[in-house]
């Protein structure tokens, strides 16, 4: 099994029933790992300037699609919190708070591309839900 890793840089292990896992060599990470850095780095000082942060914004834009679809208020949010999560996630080593939260405001963005679904989970409940 090393000699595969070690020959391809990564092995996806299949299992049935549970997660598949990825094995990696161990440089590979680390390169990853110092790339992420950078570039986390780079956005957290691109942020801390009032015209970095316009480009930063604009970028933010047209990388990720889907930003069209959320209201002017929540785009600004997103590029908040997106600057904030990558560095952290570089500092901590773990990129799955970063994954979590592209993944939770792509399914809002999801709703507003549905003005009729946007409409009726914008409304207010009524109904007592229980605890």
């Amino acid at each position: 099994m090393t000699a595969v890793v070690e020959e391809k840089g990564e092995v996806c292990i299949e299992r049935s029933g549970q997660d598949p896992l990825l094995l990696n060599a161990y440089e590979q990470v680390e390169q990853t790992r110092g790339g992420l850095d950078a570039v986390g780095r780079l956005m957290h000082a691109l942020a801390s300037d009032h015209h970095g942060l316009d480009l930063l914004d604009r970028a933010i834009d047209h990388a990720i699609p889907w930003l069209h679809f959320l209201p002017e208020q929540d785009r600004t949010e997103f590029a908040r919190e997106f600057v904030k999560t990558v560095p952290a996630c570089s500092d901590l080593g773990t990129w799955a708070p970063l994954g979590r939260m592209l993944h939770a405001w792509k399914r809002t963005a999801a709703i507003h591309a549905d003005p009729a679904l946007a409409k009726d989970l914008s409304r207010p409940l009524n109904a007592d839900l229980g605890r």
